[in-house]
């Protein structure tokens, strides 16, 4: 069955010809098709093709605006009016409807030779995009965030039906994400300036804060997570770390050999392999990641014993300690943490991550700050002394090794440590491994005793496990950047970082807006798109 010829007529003064034919193609292949899969995904592929149609036919009229001769623009760098170039230049956009190809003007300056296209300007197409559409660079973005670029292309070709190539994907996203790094560093820096320069910002007057709606209670989580990096060239046709290692010792042992033959003055220097100069730089790297949720984030589930946090703000980054300095304090700013009446940190014993709160988040007379020693962490020290005393190689040895353990993991649970290191001051262990490890247990409860009151923890009803922060390596990081024999540089790994710590804090869609409407399309960018 076919529209009649009548009503096709009428139709032609509304509808253009090109919709009406892929209206009649829809439904003769709707007539042909028996199940009810085949019929929607012909109606399906059907709506995508008119939409298409109707696109581009709405393209070609808004054209025609600038290709009257009374039409006059004027050029934004020397205001001379620009000239109307005769051929019309044909460029192919992506969209969640498909590839779109349409026609439009070109216009240059006389004066300056600077070209436009002014439909594209009309229709505000990013730069940073290379000219395709915000809706289907944001999907393929986000697509290419949770997944790897070849899983995310194929993803948004099952759910769109429209192929994208793993370059433009790859392209979209770190654009994106290099914008937001870029940002974000650059936002970290001016806070850091003005910690200095207006310490009031960070840290209000009592006038001030009286009239601020300030949070109750604050949770700052930290921890760090591993990323393998190797700078250089990666993937196909790399050289392998121990090719690299071995081509940096040969280079280190030509060096000393020609610097003993030297003669005295300055001793010469070899010239390293340029495959050799990355194998220092090859291993697993640090990823420093911080969590900050509120009290009232927190929600109970079916377990009793455990919570769910509805809204987060996750950060990471793989870097110096100063930069991560930065971050965490514009962190801190952005959460309203330094307003707090509470906050409360949860971390393992690392010594770098206590002085950088000691430094960044003091308690004050408006702002009480509360240190916990990761309990988690805590046992896992007396089960590795309780190991090396008692064995665990037998069932008879681990059954006294947890006899050993359990009462005082009680202690430590009652707030008793003072008990639990006169106990490990009085064992005599036997060999020097265990000594070693008691040593090691007997300095670090001396350390964080004071981050170590459990039991008053537990009566304010306080988290006393990192739980959620060690979970964000997981399903944030390890997820997506540590799958099997995967590697970064360390730009590459920021990139993706800045991506995924936007997507788990719920503010994905608010940063590629950002990140997009930063950089607004120039000819340049689009001619180079097209």
């Amino acid at each position: 069955m076919s529209i009649s010829h009548d009503n096709r007529t009428s139709c032609k003064n509304i509808v253009p010809a090109s919709v009406i034919e892929v209206l009649e193609e829809v439904w003769v292949e709707a007539s042909r098709a028996v199940t009810l899969t085949a019929l929607v995904l012909v109606v399906l592929k059907g709506i995508r093709g008119l939409g298409v149609a109707i696109v581009e036919h709405r393209l070609e009229e808004m054209d025609k605006d600038f290709r009257h001769t009374g039409t006059k623009i004027t050029c934004a760098k020397c205001h001379r009016q620009m000239r109307r170039l005769k051929n019309r230049r044909r460029i192919s956009r992506m969209t969640l409807l498909g590839k779109i190809t349409y026609r439009r003007c070109r216009y240059v300056c006389p004066k300056c030779s600077r070209r436009i296209f002014p439909l594209d300007e009309r229709l505000s197409l990013k730069g940073l995009l290379r000219g395709h559409s915000d809706e289907f660079a944001k999907d393929v973005v986000l697509l290419c965030t949770i997944a790897p670029y070849g899983k995310g292309c194929e993803l948004f070709e099952r759910f769109t039906g429209i192929l994208v190539s793993t370059t433009l994907a790859r392209a979209l996203t770190v654009a994106i994400g290099q914008r937001l790094f870029d940002m974000q560093m650059k936002r970290a820096a001016e806070l850091w300036e003005l910690r200095y320069k207006q310490p009031e910002m960070f840290e209000p007057l009592p006038a001030q804060l009286r009239r601020m709606q300030r949070p109750e209670r604050v949770y700052v989580m930290t921890d760090n997570s591993k990323v393998g990096i190797q700078q250089g060239k990666r993937g196909r046709g790399a050289p392998k770390p121990k090719t690299l290692r071995k081509l940096a010792q040969q280079a280190k042992r030509k060096a000393i050999q020609k610097a003993k033959r030297g003669k005295p003055g300055p001793k010469p220097t070899a010239q390293t392999p340029p495959e050799a100069a990355f194998a220092d730089d090859e291993s697993f790297k640090d990823v420093r990641a911080l969590l900050i949720f509120r009290e009232q984030d927190l929600a109970k589930t079916g377990n009793k014993k455990r919570r769910e946090i509805l809204h987060r703000r996750v950060i990471a980054h793989v870097g110096t300690k100063e930069e991560w300095m930065r971050l965490v304090h514009m962190a801190l700013y952005e959460e309203g943490v330094y307003v707090a009446h509470e906050v409360v940190i949860v971390a393992d014993g690392g010594s770098g991550i206590w002085e950088l709160f000691n430094e960044l988040l003091p308690t004050t007379r408006f702002r009480k700050v509360i240190q916990i020693l990761d309990w988690y962490h805590a046992a896992s020290h007396l089960w590795t002394v309780g190991r090396a005393i008692k064995g665990c190689k037998t069932e008879a040895q681990r059954k006294a090794c947890v006899d050993w353990v359990s009462p005082l993991l009680d202690d430590v649970s009652d707030g008793k440590v003072a008990n639990v290191l006169g106990r490990l001051r009085r064992l005599r262990p036997k060999t020097e491994a265990a000594k070693d490890e008691v040593r090691k247990c007997i300095k670090y409860f001396k350390d964080h005793q004071k981050r170590m009151r459990y039991a008053w923890f537990r009566k304010h009803d306080m988290l006393i496990g990192s739980g959620a922060i060690e979970s964000i390596h997981a399903w944030v990081i390890q997820a997506r950047c540590r799958l099997p024999g995967m590697r970064w540089s360390i730009e590459g790994a920021n990139v993706m970082l800045r991506l995924r710590c936007a997507w788990a804090s719920g503010r994905f869609d608010e940063d590629f807006e950002l990140a997009a409407d930063s950089d607004p399309a120039s000819a340049e960018d689009l001619k180079a798109a097209a």
